[in-house]
């Protein structure tokens, strides 16, 4: 309902009233903070399908569904102007996203044809129903207990201001004029604002109402304040200024797939099989944009010959990783809403262990070194996230603790991966990824090359914390 938009202003003697008004309306609607206007000329589009007869189609309710959709406003201003001899009607409608519902209808006759006097009548009727708007923004992120809202710095909001988010569940309407008269809301949790961008404003969630969990677009209601507070008393805890690393995310996977191990020592060989194990993740903000993460995982198995003549038919398994670094957290659209873009570095160590069989060419041997990465996650819907990453090792070191291979002549390491992630509640994620990762080093002894490929999936959450 915030955002508005004005159609062509009907007059009856070819736009020679009507043009004048709707200019001054237009400066009014953009100068005013109750509605986030969108351009007039963005319609001429549409209302090139309705050239003939155009005031009789600016009532249908197919028309102004199409405008509501078209340019996603919920506020639809129809102003008609009616001349008479001496005097001029001015009526006034404000239409819902449907094309039928009445949210705000007026009607006047002044004595006069004074057109100056007729746009100040509208915007006045116009303040009137910014006032009855039933809520202040809507929420357009969701991250634990914070949330993103679409109201920024032109909007009358403050900083430690008290916020009360509700769903819509209903209207009333008039029986006979079809005129809401009335917005049922269910109250589902109340908070604090404590950041005020210029297109957005941050708040935190203290109160949960209902178990009914918060989604894009729920309203939010902003309090009076009670009284001028200190910044420190208004401060979100997390403040990275003044609370190093007190907010972050803590993951946790158990993870199952396919592993292969391949050796080029006379001749091609292979083992593969199911792999299992766990991994865990702790990401900390260091601010808003900067964070440091700490990942630990094991998995274990037994591989089973797939091809080439081996010593062993099978050998026990184990992949052991470790990583530690930081990196920076692009937000285009705010503070942890819309999509975010981690680039990132730090150490890798990746241990590959099978039973020692110099023979097959098998042993333990470790991929380590400075690790890249980028990373992104967005929504996907209102209770989903998409996930999406690759790593790799630039300049990677080969270490070989069983003195099977000698040194590498090439090491080269990566991983991909991909998922989605479910909102489960307002800390909490649950997470569905699928991982891929190569690894091989070539030599220039007795044994070639040997490489590494596993492939699974990982389940798990994700909390803050």
């Amino acid at each position: 309902m915030r955002r508005c938009v004005m159609l062509p202003i009907s007059d009856g003697v070819g736009g020679a009233l009507g043009t004048k008004v709707f200019a001054e309306l237009e400066v009014y609607l953009r100068d005013n903070t109750w509605c986030q206007y969108q351009s007039n000329s963005d319609l001429l589009g549409i209302f090139s399908r309705y050239r003939e007869n155009l005031p009789q189609h600016l009532k249908s309710p197919e028309v102004i569904r199409t405008v509501s959709e078209r340019l996603k406003s919920g506020s639809i201003i129809r102003v008609n102007l009616i001349k008479e001899i001496g005097s001029l009607e001015i009526q006034l409608d404000v239409i819902g996203t449907n094309g039928e519902d009445l949210l705000f209808s007026e009607r006047s006759v002044q004595n006069s044809d004074d057109l100056e006097i007729a746009a100040q009548t509208v915007r006045n009727w116009l303040e009137i129903y910014g006032k009855i708007i039933p809520y202040d923004g809507k929420i357009t992120g969701i991250l634990g207990d914070q949330i993103t809202l679409d109201i920024g710095k032109g909007y009358s909001i403050k900083m430690g201001q008290d916020f009360t988010a509700k769903r819509l569940k209903g209207v009333k309407k008039h029986p006979l004029l079809k005129k809401v008269v009335e917005w049922e809301a269910r109250s589902l949790a109340s908070g604090k604002i404590f950041s005020i961008s210029d297109n957005q404003a941050l708040g935190v969630v203290k109160v949960y109402k209902s178990d009914t969990k918060l989604q894009p677009g729920d309203w939010v209601r902003l309090e009076p304040l009670k009284d001028d507070k200190t910044l420190d008393e208004l401060r979100y805890p997390q403040d990275p200024k003044d609370s190093f690393g007190k907010l972050g995310i803590a993951s946790l996977y158990l993870t199952a797939g396919q592993s292969s191990l391949g050796v080029s020592n006379n001749g091609s060989k292979r083992l593969g099989g199911l792999m299992l194990g766990f991994q865990g993740r702790a990401e900390a903000w260091v601010t808003r944009n900067w964070f440091g993460h700490l990942e630990l995982g094991r998995s274990l198995g037994t591989l089973k010959k797939s091809s080439g003549n081996l010593d062993s038919s099978k050998s026990d398994y184990q992949r052991g990783t470790f990583k530690f670094g930081g990196g920076y957290k692009y937000l285009p659209l705010g503070f942890f809403y819309g999509p975010q873009v981690d680039f990132y570095a730090g150490y890798a160590s990746h241990v590959y262990k099978a039973d020692f069989n110099s023979t097959d060419g098998l042993g333990e041997f470790g991929i380590s070194g400075f690790n890249l990465g980028v990373g992104t996650n967005f929504p996907v819907g209102r209770e989903y996230r998409g996930v999406l990453r690759a790593e790799f090792i630039p300049f990677a070191d080969f270490s070989d603790d069983d003195s099977v291979y000698g040194s590498a002549k090439t090491t080269s390491w990566l991983q991909l991966e991909m998922g989605v992630k479910y909102q489960y509640g307002p800390a909490l994620t649950l997470d569905g990824l699928f991982e891929m990762t190569s690894a091989k080093a070539t030599f220039s002894g007795p044994v070639k090359s040997v490489s590494a490929q596993d492939t699974g999936f990982k389940l798990g959450a994700s909390m803050n914390f």
